[in-house]
């Protein structure tokens, strides 16, 4: 039970406002938009996963009826290539294609059906190249270059004292392999969005991304306009959990509008996003794990290796986390931990909600589980002997902040029912097998050592309503109202007099974008700051108004009060209104860092961190190796909860989208060619897949950098799903699962024999 503390408005079930409008169908998200005389638009795609492009004829679909504008590379101004990190992803191909999807033209018509005739009759002359199916492949010697530079985009290697010396003399030594797969982000909403030029020349698109500020300057580099004249709107969006967090259409967009002067539409099928789309980076993770007599972690070497596709995108940040959570929220004195981002033609990697730590903690956390077994000790037990402490010196030698919440999710684990009786649980029938499993996770949130200031603002209105404005897009994670609710708390007002704008450049500061678990940590402590401003501003135009000074004023509750009088924060605003004063306060956030990354990293380590311990019950039938899963009890530790039902909601749907990782989403290619596709092919989890048990129950905690004392709740949930499952399953079967995803041909594949007698019973 979450203990309430003298708040009004924090930690309250504030109702969503947008809820009841995606509820009915009444939000109109960019797919649903369809502005009169729009032109419609499809892309043209590479069938071949490697190919070298001999040509482009476009004569013929140019002669199609309604046809107003193809594009292709020899249109773009500017850079034709974008990145996060790296810009070596073509905007369109020209020269060369590196996997099944890669774009190669734009078209617009007046409606879809033309669009799509005129883009089947666009020509492309290919002469197909060897391709590389597998990291593995890749790596060899005789292995063609995808990219000149070869096909190892990175290499690294971070490592502490004699791991050799250090494994050598444990007491145990546990060494195993352990795959992940490729996943889907599946959104209910595709790729999509909409353009125009408006009467002043600039170029609108409104797009369902994750970072509008960043989205423009990567517009900007390709379309060659400055950033001035281009306008990017990030909301509403049907879902992303990182998929959208790259460059997807947003260019082809601008180009399109561009060339035509005319608005234009643009909405992936679904099959284009599930060849052209970004999926989670499958990884190889070789582990050798030490530990002394006492249970105490002596060593770890762990080689990690990550398919990010042909190009990077994401990819660094997403090796770095991974080799950050690849020694666990634990203290190991000697490791060595190396790094290689691989280049394949089996399409792009990018940002997936968690980036590379559950890939990480399949590994680290099922190493923990088997160490305690080959112990005899309880699992939750080895972990407390190992945990990170408050203040103590951190495996990269940086000093940790506060870990108590850490402590306290191993203790709410331990002291469930369904750990204290995980032995008595009795399935109906003779060949189902019920277990019960346990992980642990940690997180980092934001950007670690990498430099980041978010903006915000708060626009005190005299009509009587206050406005907060940010960049960070709410795509279904809840932050317009955690947000409303820290302004409402600030100034001690009804969050229902906090309006939002959220997500678009003409109107927001640069809060930066909705990624890494930190949109309310830092969007949060921007509001704060700029609530500050405001409140000293209107307490300077008050002490006028009641002829005192300002530091007689005092504020409380929405009210400026001095012994001569009191007026509210509206009437307030009216007077500085009327002596042309500005009434909008932009705020800032020192996002708190460490100098520099550890040597051999981009960004690690980070500085604040979300903790987390789940227990996990599933029934496996081994006759036909399904693995359901009865209960997820998590535990975790995400500093001041804002809003319970939002934090609540969010676990839920991360804790559900880590079940289909671990016993069912693959994304599967053949010979580099995408095979799951859609909702037919790919298979994610349906409400009949859902536990019986499915709960949340938060550790009390507070993170002093935080709004509030919050953290960050969006990726901490799907991190220990899989390694908790797999951990479950070999509870009751006895055999332990070290590939994903755990399907049941693999389940099955992995079981001894099974007697008659046990299929007959």
């Amino acid at each position: 039970m979450m203990r309430l503390l003298n708040y009004r408005w924090i930690q309250r079930p504030v109702p969503n406002p947008l809820g009841e409008e995606k509820a009915t169908g009444v939000t109109r998200f960019f797919s649903d938009m369809f502005p009169q005389g729009c032109l419609m638009a499809k892309t043209v795609r590479s069938p071949h996963p490697r190919a070298k492009v001999k040509g482009i004829d476009v004569s013929q679909a140019l002669r199609g009826p309604g046809v107003q504008a193809i594009v292709t590379a020899k249109d773009i101004q500017g850079l034709n290539a974008y990145g996060v990190f790296f810009q070596e992803a073509p905007v369109l191909a020209s020269t060369e294609v590196n996997y099944v999807g890669e774009p190669l033209a734009l078209v617009a018509a007046e409606t879809e059906e033309q669009a799509e005739a005129a883009a089947e009759a666009v020509r492309v002359d290919y002469e197909q190249l060897p391709f590389i199916s597998s990291m593995e492949e890749a790596l060899g010697p005789d292995a063609p270059n995808i990219l000149p530079d070869g096909n190892i985009a990175r290499h690294c290697v971070i490592e502490q004292g004699d791991y050799r010396k250090a494994l050598a003399e444990s007491h145990l030594v546990v060494k195993n392999t352990y795959r992940t797969q490729k996943q889907k982000h599946m959104y209910l909403e595709p790729e999509a969005g909409m353009g125009y030029l408006d009467e002043a020349g600039v170029l609108n698109l409104f797009v369902g991304g994750q970072n509008p500020y960043r989205d423009r300057l990567q517009i900007a580099r390709s379309v060659g306009l400055p950033k001035e004249k281009i306008r990017v709107v990030n909301f509403p969006v049907g879902g992303a959990f990182g998929g959208k967090d790259e460059i997807t259409l947003q260019i082809h967009l601008a180009l399109l509008v561009l060339k035509t002067r005319r608005a234009v539409k643009l909405v992936w099928s679904r099959e284009e996003s599930g060849a052209a789309g970004y999926s989670r980076h499958a990884f190889k993770m070789d582990m050798e794990t030490g530990v002394g007599r006492d249970g105490k972690l002596t060593a770890n070497r762990a080689v990690l290796f990550a398919d990010t596709g042909p190009y990077m995108s994401f990819g660094p940040s997403v090796m770095d986390v991974a080799m950050e959570t690849v020694n666990g929220p634990y203290i190991v004195p000697h490791y060595f931990i190396e790094g290689t981002l691989v280049r394949t033609n089996n399409g792009m990697s990018a940002a997936f909600r968690g980036f590379g730590a559950p890939q990480a903690n399949f590994a680290v956390e099922s190493q923990m589980n088997i160490i305690a077994e080959e112990l005899g000790l309880d699992k939750l037990e080895l972990r407390e002997k190992n945990i990170w402490r408050s203040r103590a010196r951190a495996n990269f030698g940086h000093e940790l902040g506060n870990c108590e919440g850490l402590r306290k999710c191993l203790e709410k684990a331990s002291r469930s029912a369904l750990w204290k009786y995980r032995g008595n649980i009795r399935p109906a029938r003779p060949w189902l097998k019920s277990g019960v499993g346990v992980a642990v996770a940690m997180k980092g949130i934001g950007f670690g050592v990498l430099p980041d200031y978010p903006a915000a603002a708060v626009e005190v209105h005299p009509e009587g309503h206050v406005t907060a404005l940010f960049s960070n897009p709410d795509y279904g994670q809840g932050l317009i109202v955690s947000n409303a609710q820290l302004v409402a708390e600030k100034f001690g007002i009804s969050p229902s007099l906090v309006k939002v704008s959220n997500a678009d450049t003409n109107f927001v500061p640069d809060t930066g974008g909705s990624s890494a678990s930190r949109s309310t940590y830092t969007s949060g402590g921007a509001l704060l700051d700029s609530c500050d401003k405001a409140i000293a501003a209107l307490k300077v135009v008050a002490a006028d108004a009641l002829h005192t000074r300002p530091d007689a004023v005092t504020y409380s509750e929405g009210m400026l009060r001095a012994d001569a009088g009191e007026l509210d924060i509206f009437r307030a605003a009216g007077l500085l209104k009327e002596k042309g004063a500005p009434t909008k306060f932009v705020g800032t956030f020192a996002v708190p860092r460490f100098d520099s990354p550890v040597s051999g990293s981009l960004e690690i380590p980070h500085m604040v961190h979300s903790f987390a311990a789940l227990l996990g019950e599933v029934e496996v039938d081994t006759l036909l190796g399904t693995v359901r899963v009865k209960r997820l009890l998590f535990y975790p530790d995400i500093g001041r909860v804002i809003n319970p039902v939002i934090a609540s909601a969010q676990c839920d749907g991360g804790l559900m989208q880590g079940l289909g990782y671990a016993i069912m989403e693959e994304h599967v290619y053949d010979a580099s060619v995408p095979k799951t596709r859609n909702f037919t092919t790919y298979l994610v989890p349906c409400p009949t897949d859902s536990p019986v048990e499915i709960g949340t129950e938060f550790v009390e905690s507070t993170e002093a950098t935080g709004p509030f004392g919050a953290k960050g709740v969006g990726e901490i949930p799907i991190i220990p799903v899989a390694s908790c499952l797999a951990d479950a399953v070999r509870d009751a079967t006895g055999v332990r699962l070290k590939q994903l995803p755990m399907s049941p041909g693999r389940v099955l594949s992995s079981l001894p024999d099974q007697k008659p007698a046990e299929a007959t019973a």
